[in-house]
């Protein structure tokens, strides 16, 4: 893949994000299929935990790890994240761009107490939205793919990079 080719891809999956940001500030899933249809235009619209069923048993996707997904994003590659939980659950898309510290942010604690998020690593940047008011839950590369859940739910987020047609080709060439 030529580095202007990468480029391209990036800034693709970049503005896909950012519209899927504003035009779903309050849904992760419509937001993540938002962008999903940017590549996979057959991909009908799935809550979080109906689409993370969907993605483990697909062979357009590959599960990938963490190491893996900052440069993935850069190179224009659609990954997603999530954890399905009972209820609803929680997807996000890599956004391309420098990894980051996570935390640094202030939230509210049960009691209403003003606290900031400690730092517990550096991460790849995120593009998520929800309806929730948790501040890390809302992203869009700003806040890192670890801020969208707590430390402990963290541990149970899987990554997914789609390897059906490429990202951005339209006839599905390789690049």
């Amino acid at each position: 893949m030529s580095g202007n080719n990468s480029c391209q891809k990036c800034h693709s999956l970049k503005a896909a994000c950012d519209e899927a940001f504003y035009t779903y500030p309050k849904s992760c899933s419509h937001a993540v299929w938002h962008v999903i249809r940017r590549c996979v235009h057959d991909q009908p619209y799935l809550t979080a935990n109906n689409l993370l069923q969907v993605v483990e048993r697909s062979p357009r996707w590959q599960e990938v790890q963490i190491h893996e997904l900052a440069q993935l994003a850069n190179d224009g590659v659609l990954v997603i994240g999530g954890a399905a939980e009972s209820g609803h659950g929680h997807v996000i898309v890599v956004y391309p761009g420098q990894p980051k510290n996570h935390g640094g942010y202030s939230y509210l604690d049960r009691e209403g107490r003003s606290k900031v998020l400690p730092c517990y690593g550096i991460f790849p940047l995120a593009m998520s939205t929800s309806i929730g008011s948790w501040p890390g839950a809302k992203s869009k590369g700003d806040r890192t793919i670890a801020d969208a859940w707590s430390r402990e739910k963290f541990k149970h987020v899987r990554f997914y990079k789609y390897v059906g047609t490429p990202y951005g080709s339209p006839d599905g060439a390789e690049d």
